[in-house]
């Protein structure tokens, strides 16, 4: 449950100042399993790591775009399996990094869904010596 209250300042000199309270359920649009990508490895070995995301608030929807926010440092597909009402969609990252160190990035996944929805993957990898 998400609870907001916000005060709205009007120029009704009885009514200067008016609080507004609003209150919901705020369902994700999907479950994410693991919550996270996470490469670990040597520089030069394969690495890469799956997440499966299913769609949960609503009943079916299609990824339309997928950017990575540095995209120096991984390459990843997307690809949707099964029939909906059960369909769900497996996005694979391999690192590209060739040598020793720590990297962040943000792959953001939009959907056909009005209103627009993105959904956000946290990568992190740490290419070990």
């Amino acid at each position: 449950m998400v609870k907001e209250v916000v005060k709205i300042h009007t120029n009704d000199p009885d009514l200067k100042v008016t609080t507004v309270s609003l209150s919901g359920e705020v369902r994700p649009i999907a479950r994410l399993t693991p919550q996270m990508i996470s490469l670990r490895g040597k520089p030069g070995d394969s690495i890469s790591a799956e997440i499966k995301i299913v769609p949960a608030a609503f009943p079916d929807f299609n990824i339309v775009n997928a950017v990575a926010k540095n995209g120096h440092d991984i390459d990843f597909t997307i690809e949707k399996q099964g029939t909906p009402p059960d369909s769900y969609f497996v996005l694979t990252v391999h690192n590209q990094k060739s040598t020793a160190g720590r990297y962040f990035d943000i792959i953001e996944l939009e959907t056909d869904l009005d209103p627009k929805r993105t959904i956000k993957i946290r990568v992190a990898g740490y290419i070990q010596s």
